[in-house]
């Protein structure tokens, strides 16, 4: 039912995204690597390839990436990263990650909310994230982003969730990250979470759209919580924190 729905609403953003395709776009290609860790000394790098369009009707981002993670091994994932605009100022965007690990591992993540612009550089956007995986892990959460410029060619966004494992372990978090752009084909992005039962949740876009951070989310989670490999959820509610540093190098 997840995955179904999921597709459903991905190949909905995909169809309503070209339908507005006969207008002017902006296109956008490169490739990328990221570096996370966490709590318990769990770590996960990546690389990516990426292209992305953008029109005033809306964007989308596909993505290709080969990972590595400390706790689940290595394997590839499959991203989508759209968006349709509602009303001049009201969008609707729908993020999806398929990730497939060389041994057993299989999971599904998605996100979908809508996007509020509130000034010429300043937007507000709310979500519901769900992530399912074949070890029986499920994890769905709330919660909400405020994007702005903060310096020459540095943008900012800062967020908050609340969610809850199928365990019944419990997150609350925060988190803080940027994008900083010092010449016209590099990026540098970076992100730091903190919270209880920490879960990485951002899923911005790894392309120029979908975001401020440009990141991608680790494939099964972080932190505590009924993740796959994990016998017993765990409860505890120590405050943890991860960080992620990535670079982007664009085609135009």
């Amino acid at each position: 039912m997840t995955r179904g729905l999921a597709a459903g609403l991905l190949l909905a953003g995909a169809v309503a995204f070209r339908a507005h395709a006969a207008c002017a776009a902006t296109f956008t290609g490169g490739a990328g690597s990221d570096y996370q860790t966490g709590p318990k000394a769990q770590s996960y790098r990546s690389a990516l390839l990426f292209g992305s369009a953008e029109t005033e009707q809306g964007d989308l981002t596909l993505a290709g990436i080969r990972y590595s993670d400390s706790r689940l091994g290595p394997g590839i994932g499959l991203f989508a990263n759209g968006s349709a605009a509602v009303t001049p100022r009201v969008r609707v965007r729908v993020v999806g990650l398929r990730t497939i690990g060389d041994e057993a591992y299989r999971a599904w993540r998605w996100r979908l909310g809508p996007e509020f612009k509130l000034g010429s550089d300043v937007s507000l956007g709310t979500y519901y994230l769900r992530l399912t995986d074949n070890a029986g892990g499920s994890f769905g959460s709330a919660g909400m982003e405020l994007t702005g410029p903060v310096a020459r060619n540095v943008t900012g966004q800062i967020g908050s969730s609340y969610g809850k494992w199928n365990g019944d372990a419990t997150t609350a978090q925060g988190s803080l990250s940027g994008i900083w752009h010092p010449v016209g084909r590099i990026l540098f992005l970076a992100e730091l979470d903190v919270g209880r039962n920490l879960t990485t949740t951002s899923v911005a876009g790894p392309g120029a759209g979908g975001g401020a951070l440009g990141g991608l989310p680790l494939p099964g989670g972080i932190g505590n919580g009924n993740g796959p490999g994990q016998g017993q959820t765990e409860t505890a509610s120590e405050v943890a924190a991860a960080g992620q540093i990535g670079i982007r190098f664009l085609i135009h």
